[in-house]
């Protein structure tokens, strides 16, 4: 599915003093599809690593250890059998489950700045107040985030926008040149337009929702997957 994040993507990508980016974002708002099937298999396709902090132990349980990128591109390097070079994009997703990443990312920047890295991650703030906080821990307190060092983007639920471009992009293109144009659409287009908005609003904005409903062209369907979001979302504000 197309995001429109995506092109924010690309112009870090293109902009010569990038610094490593920390893509933001609630769960299940498509922060992993964004950086790795829009925009990794596109523009970096068969020169990408991607790592998930959350499942891949040896890698969460070595950057524990250390924040020294120099380090975490040797290990990740020989782990992964590829040498990482300007041209090797890292992508290390779920990073709340291994906070000492994002402190690599300041030593990514002063002295790997070449090579592009993007972190994603959801409530991390949170939870790097909870792990620093926590009595006995060995951090107590001290975890520095790599202010100046870094890009930031937040990515968001699916808006209509993307909703239409993506289930019917004719009409998309029609609604937003009338737009542009300031110029009222004909009535039965009107209403077909209409009748979109209410899909949305029955679907949402979760990226796997919203391509439920568009292989499946069946609400209830999409309907069945947002319980499981809530759960997911109430699970992570819980306390």
């Amino acid at each position: 599915m197309e995001r429109f994040a995506l092109q924010k993507l690309i112009n870090w990508k293109n902009n010569k003093r990038k610094k490593p980016l920390i893509i933001w974002g609630a769960r299940q708002v498509g922060k992993t599809y964004l950086a790795k099937e829009l925009f990794a298999e596109k523009y970096y396709k068969g020169n990408y690593i991607y790592i998930d902090c959350k499942i891949e132990d040896g890698i969460r349980e070595f950057c524990r250890g250390t924040a020294n990128a120099e380090k975490v591109i040797e290990y990740v390097s020989l782990l992964k059998g590829k040498r990482i070079t300007e041209n090797t994009l890292l992508i290390f997703d779920e990073v709340q489950e291994c906070p000492n990443v994002i402190s690599s990312l300041k030593y990514f920047c002063q002295n790997f700045r070449e090579i592009p890295v993007i972190a994603t991650g959801y409530m991390v703030r949170i939870k790097l107040q909870r792990e620093t906080h926590k009595r006995g821990s060995k951090d107590n307190g001290k975890f520095l985030f790599p202010v100046g060092k870094i890009n930031q983007m937040t990515i968001y639920p699916m808006t209509f926008d993307e909703f239409l471009m993506n289930s019917n992009k004719p009409l998309y293109n029609i609604v937003k040149k009338s737009y542009e144009n300031r110029h009222p659409l004909e009535a039965k287009i009107h209403e077909m337009a209409m009748e979109q908005v209410y899909r949305y609003l029955l679907v949402g904005g979760m990226p796997e929702a919203v391509e439920v409903y568009i292989e499946s062209e069946n609400l209830f369907e999409s309907r069945e997957i947002l319980p499981v979001k809530r759960a997911y979302y109430n699970a992570a504000h819980a306390g």
